[in-house]
Order: structure tokens, then sequence, then C-alpha cells
């Protein structure tokens, strides 16, 4: 099967991300789990004016106008063909470990695929015990 990418990436970034791909086709395996993780950044506002509340036929309105409240990075970790997302990052760190403490116990090794050094680089950040 091909794989569509956007013309515009760098070859480097299309043999990355081949490579990431290859990983997803892989079939089950529960002596070598796939685990993916990924992150997307996020605006947070509120409101400047209290909604008008829903009323028959008319649904909740809110003013366009908003306050701006920072901004967040959202994580999420899933593992391959169980359809469970883990997003909380307490979670996401315990399942880490845990996951680490059985990969020590069989003294087994990670193959680790990146689409970008980028990734790799926050991945470092996120979770400094993981060698990278």
């Amino acid at each position: 099967m091909g794989w569509v990418i956007a013309p515009q990436a760098s070859a480097e970034f299309v043999d990355s991300m081949g490579r990431v791909l290859d990983v997803y086709r892989r079939p089950l395996d529960a002596r070598r789990p796939v685990v993916c993780m990924d992150e997307t950044p996020r605006q947070l506002i509120g409101q400047t004016r209290e909604p008008i509340p829903a009323a028959p036929g008319q649904p909740e309105r809110e003013d366009c106008e908003y306050r701006r409240l920072g901004t967040c990075e959202i994580n999420v970790m899933v593992r391959q063909c169980l359809n469970r997302r883990i997003a909380d990052i307490e979670t996401v760190r315990r399942e880490v470990a845990a996951w680490q403490a059985h990969r020590d116990q069989l003294h087994a090794t990670v193959n680790r695929q990146f689409t970008t050094d980028t990734a790799r680089v926050k991945l470092r950040r996120l979770y400094p015990s993981i060698a990278v």
C-alpha cells in the first residue's frame, strides 16, 4: 500500500514517516506492543460576556469576543489495536513507567521511530528518564 504525504514535505520527513507507518502495519504482538504518542497545542479561551441560554427553537448564543487564557499542550498515548486512548499526563506517565518496568524484566530493547527530530526532543523533554 502506498502512503500519501504532502508534496512539500522534505525527503527526510517522508523517509521517517514511512518507517513510522510501516510500524503501524505490523501484526499485533503482545510481546512487542506498539505504543503511539502524539501531542497538539491548544489555545485556552474564556467568555467576556455571559452566553444567552438556549430557548425553544433557539440554540445557546455566545459573543464572538473572547479572553485569552494562555495555551496548553494535549498529550495522548494510543496502544495499537486496543481502541483505547490515554490523554491525561499522569496516566501516561504511570503507563510508561509500568511498560518500562515490564520491558526491563524481559531485558528487551525498544525500537523508537520518530517522524521528526523535534518529536525526539519533545519526548526527551516530557520524559527525561526515557533514553532516546
